[in-house]
């Protein structure tokens, strides 16, 4: 929805004709993309945000799920906040990029400070029931010391994020990390990364085993390479996060079999590491 350099929405009614196209070509999940989604509609000035975008998008008949992807701190309005939470279309699913929880460390990387970051975390958690959160955290970022990352270690544990993923940091040609002093060892940045994967491993299986035993609305996504059906619930982003493996209703279900598409009630049976096994109940 917005372009590279200056941030420029998408015009509203190109975004609301090309859903509408998707929606009625078949489509049941909409992704609301872009550097930073929730900057939408803040260049125009008109009113038309993405609460409103939200809105709009909830009356295509059709559509089930709206996922937001890439969505800064910085930009969460009430209004919001109140529509993801109340909008029965919008995943209760936000990934929002924190890349790091030490001041210091998220004053080089010209992010909002610790204090915002937390209370807004603690406002989305509040306001928005069953929410659940994805995020990345950068490892090794120039200046970043033993203590920071010891606080990132420690913010995690504590926070609990359902999906995480973390990144060593990597230098790239002209951006102004490239050139700041400090930089931290490769293999400290490395080791410092799979540190934090391993603890999100143990946070991540917690809470696919919390999900076994509730009925969960899956949609139904593709075929493994045995050509077993393979699905989602609204808490997984395609490409990135776990997936459902599905079993077929029993034979004396009487329901009708699983297709590609659907959106079907499952209940989950178990868990295999962070992905989901479950079977149709409707």
């Amino acid at each position: 929805m917005l372009g590279r350099g200056k941030f420029r929405s998408k015009p509203w009614q190109q975004v609301v004709d090309e859903a509408r196209y998707l929606v009625q070509s078949g489509v049941v999940e909409l992704n609301l993309i872009a550097e930073d989604t929730n900057q939408y509609g803040m260049d125009r000035r008109d009113g038309q945000g993405l609460a409103e975008l939200l809105r709009e998008l909830g009356k295509l008949e059709g559509l089930r799920w709206m996922r937001i992807l890439y969505a800064y701190p910085s930009y969460f309005t009430d209004e919001l906040i109140e529509e993801i939470a109340t909008n029965p279309k919008v995943c209760k699913y936000i990934d929002i990029p924190l890349q790091h929880i030490n001041n210091l460390t998220l004053l080089s990387m010209n992010r909002p400070p610790q204090d915002h970051t937390v209370k807004l975390l603690r406002k989305l958690h509040d306001r928005i029931p069953d929410l659940v959160l994805r995020t990345t955290f950068i490892s090794g970022f120039p200046g970043e010391s033993k203590a920071a990352h010891k606080e990132l270690v420690r913010f995690c544990r504590d926070f609990q994020f359902q999906r995480m993923g973390c990144f060593a940091y990597s230098e790239e040609d002209g951006t102004p990390a490239a050139d700041y002093p400090e930089q931290v060892d490769e293999d400290i940045r490395h080791a410092r990364r799979d540190e934090l994967i391993s603890l999100q491993q143990d946070i991540g299986q917690s809470f696919a085993q919390s999900l076994v035993g509730r009925e969960l609305d899956v949609l139904v996504d593709s075929r493994d390479d045995e050509g077993n059906l393979i699905g989602r619930t609204q808490w997984d982003a395609p490409d990135v996060d776990p997936v459902v493996f599905l079993a077929p209703p029993a034979a004396d279900s009487g329901l009708p079999p699983l297709e590609i598409g659907q959106m079907r009630r499952c209940r989950v049976d178990g868990a295999s590491l962070f992905d989901l096994e479950a079977h149709p109940v409707a």
